[in-house]
Parts: C-alpha cells; sequence; structure tokens
C-alpha cells in the first residue's frame, strides 16, 4: 500500500512540477501530417511530444467507439504513444489527459481507407416522391414576399443594398434572414449566394441572421445576390426578450423524438430553403446559372438537402456538416448529429424517418461542386459519416479536407496558439478560396 501511495504522490509531483497545462505541452502527431489519411494495411503511428517527462492517460477509439485506456509515462522528447494497422475502412482518435483531470487533454485523429466508409441508411424507394409531393404542397401556396430596406454602414451605401427579408411558407415560420447585393447590378450579372446557419439555441450568436454576414457574402468574387438565412425562421433585429422566448420554445429542436415523416422539424426548415430560392431565382439580377449555399454543422446539413432537392444549386461548401450519415449507429459507429437512433433506438420510427432527411440521401442527387472540411477528431459530426457521404455523392468535382486535429468546435487540440492559428487559417483559406472562385 506504501508503495502505490508513494508512486501516487510521485506522478502528482512530477505533475505539478510541470506546471503548464496539459494541453498546453503535450504535442500530437502523425507520420501523416494534417491529413492523417491512410491505406488499409500501412501502419498508423502515433507520437506524443513533449518537454519534460510527464504521465498521462492514454484513451484510444475506433469509429466513435472506446478501444484502449491505460495510464503511459511520456519521456522528454518524441515518444511513440500508438501504432495498429488496419485492414478495413477506420476512424482512429488518440487523445492523452491529465490523469488528475481528463477535460485537461489533447487528442488527435487519423482515417483509414475513407473512401470504403458507406452510410448507414439506404435511400428509402419513394424518397424522390416524398420531396416532389412536399415542394408541391408549399408551391400551392402563393408566394407572398415582404423586403424592408435596412441599414448598412455608411462606407457601404454607395455600393451595396440590404434588406429585410420575409416569405411565408405554409403553416412555418416564414423565410427570415437579410438579402444584400451590389447596388444598381445589371439584369443577370450576378451569382446566388445562400448562407445556412449552424444549430443552436436562439440567444447564440452564431444563430442569428446578421446585416454584416450578408454584406460580406455580397462583397464576395465580384459580387453576388446574398442571403443570410435563418434556420428557424425567426425575426430579424428583436429586442434579446424575443429571442430569449424563442429560446424557450425551441431550446429542444434537435432532440424532439421523431415520429412522424412530416413533422419532423426539419421538413419546415429545408422547405424554406426551397422557397427562398424560388424567390431569388425570380430577381432580375440573378445569371441564370450560379447558385451556391454555404454553412458550417447545421449549415451543411442545409446546404445538402437544399443540393438534393434543386438541381439549380451548382456549389456546396460546408464545413463539419451535421446529419451526414444519421444512421452510422447501424453500421456498428458513431452517427451524425443530431443522433436520432443514439436517442430513440434502433426500433424506433427513426430508423424509417431520418433516411427522408439524411444527408445521404440527399447527396445521391446532387453532381455540382462540392468542398468540405472535416475534422477527425469531431464527435458531434464524425469524420467517418461525412466521408460515407461524400463517397456516394455523383459529382464529378469534389475534394474533401481533413484536418487531424480539428474538433467540432473550430479549435484545433494542439499546444501552440500559433500553431493553431496558422492551421485554422489554411482550412478557413479552402473554403473562402472555393467561394470567391465561384463568384467570380
Amino acid at each position: 500500500m506504501k508503495r502505490i501511495l508513494c508512486l501516487c504522490y510521485g506522478m502528482l509531483a512530477l505533475w505539478s512540477a510541470y506546471g503548464q497545462s496539459f494541453i498546453e505541452n503535450v504535442y500530437l502527431t502523425t507520420e501523416k501530417g494534417i491529413e492523417s489519411i491512410y491505406a488499409k494495411g500501412d501502419t498508423v503511428k502515433v507520437y506524443a511530444t513533449v518537454e519534460k517527462e510527464t504521465p498521462a492517460l492514454l484513451s484510444v477509439f475506433r469509429n466513435g467507439k472506446p478501444m484502449e485506456k491505460k495510464e503511459v509515462l511520456l519521456h522528454a522528447g518524441k515518444n511513440e504513444v500508438f501504432r495498429n494497422v488496419y485492414d478495413e475502412a477506420s476512424a482512429i482518435m488518440v487523445r492523452l489527459a491529465n490523469p488528475h483531470d481528463k477535460k485537461d487533454s489533447t487528442t488527435i485523429g487519423a482515417i483509414v481507407a475513407p473512401e470504403d466508409f458507406r452510410p448507414g441508411f439506404d435511400m428509402p424507394s419513394d424518397f424522390r416522391r416524398f420531396w416532389k409531393k412536399q415542394l408541391k404542397i408549399m408551391r400551392r401556396e402563393k408566394m407572398e414576399v415582404k423586403l424592408t430596406t435596412v441599414e448598412i454602414p455608411e462606407e457601404d451605401r454607395d455600393k451595396y443594398v440590404c434588406y429585410d427579408l420575409e416569405i411565408n411558407c405554409l403553416s412555418f415560420r416564414p423565410v427570415r434572414g437579410y438579402l444584400a447585393m451590389p447596388r444598381n447590378a445589371g439584369r443577370r450579372s450576378l451569382p446566388i449566394a445562400i448562407y445556412a446557419h449552424s444549430a443552436g439555441v436562439l440567444t447564440t450568436p452564431w444563430t442569428k441572421a446578421k446585416v454584416r454576414t450578408a454584406l460580406n457574402m455580397a462583397k464576395k468574387g465580384r459580387g453576388s445576390i446574398a442571403l443570410d438565412i435563418n434556420a428557424h425562421g425567426i425575426l430579424n433585429g428583436q429586442e434579446d426578450s424575443y429571442y430569449e422566448e424563442m429560446e424557450k420554445e425551441l431550446h429542444d429542436y434537435s432532440s424532439r423524438h421523431i415520429t412522424d415523416h412530416e413533422t419532423f422539424y426539419f421538413r419546415g426548415m429545408f422547405l424554406r430553403l426551397v422557397r427562398a430560392l424560388d424567390f431569388l431565382c425570380s430577381l432580375q439580377e440573378w445569371d441564370g446559372k450560379r447558385v451556391l449555399i454555404t454553412g458550417t454543422s447545421q449549415g451543411g446539413a442545409q446546404s445538402a438537402a437544399l443540393a438534393g432537392l434543386d438541381k439549380r444549386v451548382k456549389k456546396v461548401v460546408v464545413d463539419v456538416p451535421a446529419m451526414w450519415d444519421m444512421g452510422g449507429k447501424l453500421v456498428d459507429r458513431s452517427s451524425g448529429w443530431p443522433k436520432p437512433l443514439e436517442r430513440d433506438g434502433i426500433n424506433s420510427p427513426a430508423v424509417e424517418i431520418a433516411p427522408y432527411y439524411d444527408a445521404s440521401s440527399f447527396m445521391r442527387y446532387y453532381k455540382g461542386e462540392l468542398v468540405i472540411n472535416v475534422g477527425l477528431i469531431d464527435l458531434t459530426c464524425p469524420p467517418a459519416g461525412v466521408w460515407s457521404v461524400f463517397n456516394v455523392c455523383p459529382s464529378s468535382s469534389k475534394t474533401i479536407h481533413p484536418c487531424a486535429w480539428k474538433a467540432h468546435n473550430g479549435k484545433l487540440s494542439m499546444p501552440s496558439k500559433e500553431g493553431q492559428d496558422k492551421k485554422l487559417k489554411a482550412m478557413a483559406k479552402y473554403l473562402d478560396s472555393a467561394i470567391e472562385e465561384y463568384l467570380q
């Protein structure tokens, strides 16, 4: 017993001597760099570099499931902490944590034979028929559009115009967002660019449409008809009390049990996108050819839905997209957000209904350009699921950019802030350059 206590005290003393937090001092790498893509039969190796001898708790995950956990002692310098060979598609995560505070950790990911991943759901045989019916019902309702000019920064007023947009959409909340474009644009001169929002309750800053977001998108390339569309159809520019009330109403929207094809919350969200595009394509300024949609997380889900429902969409640019492979649990891996099978179970109605809303069904019909950023340590939208949808998309112009240290929250699991900033800028450049190039 004394030997055990001495060892524990020794480890604590060693950690105390180390000084800074664990994540600030342990740097994980693989031999494949930022992308960390391996072929079947390759040896996956992970290294941890530290300045001083450091105790750590090692955890290994495959396809989102824990495979190994043990305590290790890292020596000063570069340590090989993991190696294995895989003969089938695998998404690997290796995490090192402070043994006394598991939240103080750093993680790296690698992916093996990603081209072999396939979605957990099969596409329903009546998928197209179901959505054609929904669109037909929506389009029967006469479109009513409200455009209200909003004030923009003085330096932009001579060149751009911005509107608060509202369009009716069945019994759902209307399409709402901000529409911006170059002032006095010529007929058939501009592409369309739609920005779709991430998930969240309504008091979080990334869920609200903003004038600045619409203006920034309108300025990209040589200018565009830019719509920052709110995912929930909520009013723009209201007092905090309004959003607080809406938050109470919608706080559980993504976790509600799925019981019916036509009452699933995302039906309204996806139909609003098509309604918005119908209006945007009616504007005389649209060039009649180019339509782009972009978004992160839930914005990636909306992007896939619109791309699959409307052939006018020609480019999709997404970051860590949600609802890509919600059926992962059926093939023994983690599902994509909002993980309905993990919540409702594999014997629930969700198994039959969720495939109608899964990106794997929508993207099977998309043949335009596709650009994706994916995080190899993303637990919310796991890389295996994102890749599975990428693989079934028939586009002849598609690229996917993985990052070994990227989680879903946009942060990187790296000790150096300078290193994080450099990697994040590189990743953002993939998406920004793809959008800029298309809007030229």
